[in-house]
């Protein structure tokens, strides 16, 4: 969201994250209970928003897919489908060219 914040491990500092970074991500591959090694140090007034593996299980569902190829698309498309026929369920993401929605 806003501010500075060091992570580090046993071996000092990793990396100085800014606003639209992140950490945490390799956590998700493990299992439940993990406890991280690296420490986050807030460099000055700081505001991290939380997102959980059950905020992102209610998107992509198994969390065990990530990182996995996609399957082939088929080449039998479904051409009846038009745009007016879709639905917007949940934005996924905003950034700079907008909104993503599923």
């Amino acid at each position: 969201r806003s501010g500075d914040v060091a992570v580090a491990n046993d071996d000092g500092v990793i990396n100085n994250l800014k606003d639209a970074d992140y950490f945490g991500d390799k956590f998700l591959k493990e299992p439940n209970g993990f406890l991280s090694k690296q420490t986050i140090t807030v460099q000055g007034e700081t505001e991290c928003g939380i997102l959980t593996r059950k905020n992102i299980e209610s998107v992509i569902g198994d969390i065990r897919r990530l990182g996995q190829p996609l399957p082939p698309a088929s080449a039998n498309l479904n051409k009846t489908i038009r745009f007016k026929d879709l639905v917007k369920f949940r934005i996924l993401g905003v950034g700079t060219f907008g909104k993503v929605w599923l």
